[in-house]
């Protein structure tokens, strides 16, 4: 039986996409490379809504990270931590060396405009990092306000992580002056694990251009002198590069609003299901990508997903750190539904309905 997942990563894949693995290799040094390479230059374009290089890395959405940490930051880079990941990624950025200053929420709230402005006002920092989507708590942030904000910061670079949001929220790069943005395949997109894409701006470049001990792997500068060739500077995954084309014309087909509608569709079913059965959204400002609910039912979710799986469902029991931390203050715990990528509301209301069955 194959089980179908509804966790936050990886994703459901569609037969037809993962078919693309299969394709014969092909050299990575050929103009067959090439002209595969050079398809998915529009498609990518469009999902980030940019005039930008998209770079294409063999990796998590976490290499992209540290690509813009190592390549564009001499000295101090603003995090705004509000979950798991934005602290990870504030974390690599003191292990590239590079001095990290902190603009902390707690779990579940956003990303506030105000506090950035503040921030940004008080010292000097070359760059604003922070996560538009917590996978972990199902919070997202307003990236409008916080254009607005950046805008008067123009010296600062501005690095937003769409790992969870991209392919199914409007990322709108360029109106809003997002200098890297980066995401993973595996979520939103609906690939399988294994690449990451990030737009990047030409003042990433130039920065880049002034910052030494960028690596190799990561480096914007080597990626985009490949990427102007319609290459990478080493061998990437050829066969995540079919798939990534086959989806990218699958989501062309569907077409962006389309996408976007559907994925708050999604969002509002989960939300309104919950609210029915007495669950309450742990997040300030919800996803439309990944609900996360207060476990208010105290249901044992450890137990309903393995049973779940026998059925052919795999679903989230919820973010172990963060329902370890709660349990600790004595708050309980939380649990999450993720509607991203292929997904369908028909699908979620599947889900939903079977998970009833565990406290109706």
């Amino acid at each position: 039986m194959r089980t179908k997942l509804f966790i936050p990563g990886p994703t459901e894949v569609r037969d037809e996409v993962l078919q693309e693995l299969s394709n014969p290799q092909i050299g990575h040094r050929t103009q067959e490379f090439r002209d595969l390479f050079k398809s998915l230059k529009p498609g990518l374009k469009e999902l980030f809504h940019t005039r930008n290089d998209v770079l294409i890395s063999t990796s998590s959405g976490s290499g992209f990270w540290e690509a813009c940490i190592r390549s564009c930051i001499n000295k101090k880079v603003l995090h705004a931590v509000n979950g798991a990941f934005s602290k990870k990624w504030a974390e690599l950025s003191e292990r590239c060396g590079k001095e990290a200053g902190i603009v902390k929420y707690a779990s579940g709230k956003e990303v506030k405009a105000a506090d950035v402005d503040k921030a940004l006002s008080e010292d000097a920092y070359e760059a604003f990092c922070m996560v538009h989507n917590e996978t972990s708590t199902g919070v997202m942030s307003d990236l409008k306000a916080i254009s607005a904000v950046m805008k008067k910061h123009p010296d600062v670079l501005w690095f937003v992580d769409a790992v969870s949001s991209l392919g199914g929220v409007k990322i709108e790069v360029d109106a809003m002056g997002i200098d890297f943005c980066l995401a993973s395949s595996q979520k939103a997109i609906a690939l399988p694990a294994g690449l990451a894409v990030a737009s990047v701006s030409e003042r990433c470049y130039k920065k880049a251009e002034s910052v030494s001990g960028r690596g190799y792997y990561f480096d914007i500068i080597e990626l985009k002198k490949s990427y102007d060739k319609d290459e990478t500077p080493y061998t990437p995954s050829i066969p995540h590069l079919y798939a990534l084309q086959k989806q990218l014309e699958r989501i062309r087909a569907e077409g962006l609003e389309n996408r976007y509608k559907r994925h708050n569709d999604m969002a509002a079913y989960a939300r309104e299901w919950a609210h029915k059965n007495g669950f309450v959204l742990f997040a300030e400002h919800a996803s439309d990508t990944v609900s996360c609910f207060w476990n208010t039912k105290k249901l044992d979710w450890s137990s309903i997903k393995k049973d779940m799986a026998k059925k052919g469902y795999s679903i989230d029991s919820g973010y172990k750190q963060l329902n370890e931390k709660l349990e600790q203050e004595g708050k309980g715990n939380t649990f999450r539904i993720a509607h991203m990528g292929d997904l369908t509301v028909d699908e979620v209301k599947e889900l939903c309905a079977e998970l009833e069955g565990y406290f109706r």
